[in-house]
C-alpha cells in the first residue's frame, strides 16, 4: 500500500513540472498593475504618516510586482 501511495505521489509531482501561469492571468495581472501601481506609488510618496522605512517597504512591493510581471513575459 505504501508503495502505491509513493508511486502515486511521484506521478503527481512529476506531472506538475510543466505547469505555468496562463497568458490570461498574466495579462490581467499586468492590467491590474498598470491601473493600481502609479496611484499607489503617488500615495506612498505623499503620505506624511508613513516613515521612510514604511515607504521603502511599499515601494519594494511595487518593484517586486513589476519584476514578476517582467519575468513572466511570454
Amino acid at each position: 500500500m505504501k508503495y502505491l501511495l509513493s508511486l502515486a505521489a511521484l506521478g503527481l509531482f512529476s506531472s506538475c513540472s510543466g505547469l505555468s501561469v496562463s497568458n490570461a492571468y498574466l495579462e490581467a495581472d499586468k492590467m491590474t498593475y498598470e491601473a493600481i501601481a502609479p496611484h499607489y506609488r503617488m500615495y506612498v510618496e505623499d503620505d506624511a504618516n508613513l516613515d521612510e522605512a514604511a515607504k521603502a517597504a511599499r515601494i519594494r512591493l511595487l518593484n517586486s510586482w513589476q519584476m514578476r510581471l517582467e519575468a513572466n513575459k511570454k
